[in-house]
């Protein structure tokens, strides 16, 4: 019998991504499993008759053996979990990693080099509660691909910001040595399986998206110690860690990236990341787990 998972999505972001979507079908047919493409809207679930359920176009289904989730729904990766479904990514790190200020500190403490992080509210800062001076970064808790990220230089910046975010949960941070550049490091597992240098001269966010450049990098010895901590901490599928530079051009933990897009990765190098993350879930699919 074939393995058979879900490789699920929102609409917005699969319409993006459906070049990205042929590729894990195509690598799952060849790898002998049963990949269906699932729209998150398809999906309900919560307790009926005192259990939980999952229903699909309204109607009961036989569930899949895993889930791979291209959505934010640490609720949904919760329920596949206590359903006995295996996630990529887990619960545990959708909950984390879909949270920046969750993220700074759950790894607190844990000798990972990162920014100064303080936790606050749009309407807080309005108040006058300013933890460090201008300039600063203030970042929804929640933005994705480097949007919701703002330079603040001043106070009439800082109003146009909190106008813009309303009343949402933010972090702020002092600015980095080195804006404008940025590291990802794509981690499968417990395996760093590349790195991408991301560069933009005329903007202090990176993202390729946002027309920032990518190159290949190679993890030095020390930065790739400083990526291995983090990787303990967590039971990863397959995520993008990101990193800042100080001034010494030494690496600061910024985020990590749960939904993490692979275009640059693809640009920078010949790594068929999607086959290697197939294989990854059908070796941990083998080992079996549970929900705690």
């Amino acid at each position: 019998m074939k393995t058979k998972g879900w490789l699920v999505y929102e609409e917005e972001h699969a319409k993006k991504n459906l070049g990205f979507i042929q590729w894990f079908l195509d690598e799952a047919e060849g790898l002998g499993i049963e990949l269906d493409f699932i729209l998150q809207s398809r999906i309900s679930f919560g307790v009926q008759n005192k259990e939980l359920i999952i229903h699909l176009d309204q109607q009961s289904i036989h569930v899949p053996d895993f889930v791979i989730m291209r959505n934010m729904d640490p609720l949904f990766n919760e329920q596949l979990e206590r359903m006995r479904i295996t996630c990529f990514n887990s619960h545990h790190v959708s909950v984390i990693c879909n949270d920046k200020a969750r993220t700074h500190q759950y790894l607190a403490g844990k000798g990972i080099p990162m920014l100064d992080t303080y936790f606050s509210t749009s309407d807080e800062l309005l108040a006058g509660n300013l933890p460090l001076s201008f300039p600063f970064i203030i970042k929804s808790r929640t933005g994705r691909g480097g949007g919701e990220v703002f330079l603040v230089e001043d106070l009439v910046q800082l109003k146009a910001v909190v106008a813009q975010l309303s009343s949402r949960s933010i972090i702020l941070q002092p600015v980095a040595g080195s804006p404008g550049k940025d590291l990802r490091v794509y981690v499968l597992g417990k395996e760093i399986v590349g790195s991408v240098l991301r560069s933009n001269q005329t903007s202090f966010k990176a993202n390729y998206t946002l027309g920032g450049q990518a190159k290949a990098y190679t993890l030095s010895d020390m930065e790739r110690s400083i990526v291995n901590k983090i990787i303990q901490q967590f039971d990863f599928g397959l995520v993008g860690i990101d990193f800042l530079f100080d001034k010494e051009d030494r690496l600061l933990f910024n985020e990590i990236e749960d939904v993490v897009g692979c275009r640059t990765l693809c640009l920078t190098s010949d790594i068929n990341i999607v086959k290697k993350y197939l294989e990854f879930i059908l070796q941990k699919l083998s080992f079996g787990g549970e929900f705690t």
